[in-house]
């Protein structure tokens, strides 16, 4: 029984220095990159970034040492060249559909552009450390984060609709793709591509792109440039 007791007390123990040791850590500092960001007036600013995917604020860092902070609401787009990605970043301001004021604005980052664009936001945490772990300042955009697939939702950004790559088949594969469906199913033979993955579908939506991009007649998607325009 002693030797029980010690065991639930050095576990209770344990778990508690875990616990405490999560906010007594340092936070981490914001990385910054040197880019540019555009109001929905069209003016734009340049500076460096750093975006926070949690808190969705992007920084301003300006010559003269002053940081700004800015809300969706406040910038249409902005972006950077990620040098350890090796990739240009480009987010953009979109109408939030599963935010209950409709007039919400959050920033999506534009994975994919072409016929169909693609975004992706950060993906809630949920479960029993939810509140241990969301504190904002673990979640400013680093390459590790960056490149994970399963810390984000996927939409496909149509005609002012986000789409989620949730529902793949019924609002996106056979709603909008169905034009190449024999071409689409054979790539996805030729090449057994696991389309009920997020990379999976990826690689089928870059492919269609291309596909409408050779052959611009039988198009029935807008590409994102337009709809941004």
């Amino acid at each position: 029984m002693k030797m029980a007791k010690l065991y639930i007390v050095a576990t209770i123990g344990l778990f508690v220095l875990f616990l405490s040791s999560t906010f007594t850590f340092a936070h981490p500092d914001p990385i910054w990159h040197s880019g540019q960001l555009t109001f929905w007036n069209k003016t734009t600013l340049q500076g460096d970034l750093s975006y926070n995917w949690s808190a969705e604020m992007i920084l301003l860092r300006q010559t003269d040492g002053r940081v700004r902070t800015f809300s969706a609401n406040q910038i249409n787009r902005f972006g950077w060249f990620d040098y350890a990605l090796h990739k240009q970043r480009v987010f953009i301001s979109v109408s939030d559909a599963g935010d209950k004021n409709k007039d919400r604005q959050a920033f999506f980052e534009l994975c994919m552009d072409g016929p169909l664009a693609v975004v992706r936001r950060l993906r809630r945490p949920h479960g029993l450390f939810r509140r241990t772990f969301s504190n904002p300042a673990y979640y400013a955009d680093q390459p590790e984060l960056a490149k994970s697939h399963e810390h984000f939702d996927y939409f496909v950004y149509d005609a002012g609709r986000l789409r989620a790559f949730d529902h793949y088949y019924l609002d996106i594969y056979d709603p909008l793709m169905m034009s190449y469906d024999r071409e689409l199913k054979q790539y996805v033979m030729t090449h057994n591509i696991n389309d009920r993955t997020i990379l999976g579908r990826l690689v089928i939506i870059d492919h269609f792109n291309h596909l409408v991009q050779q052959d611009p007649k039988t198009a029935s998607a807008k590409s994102m440039s337009n709809v941004q325009e």
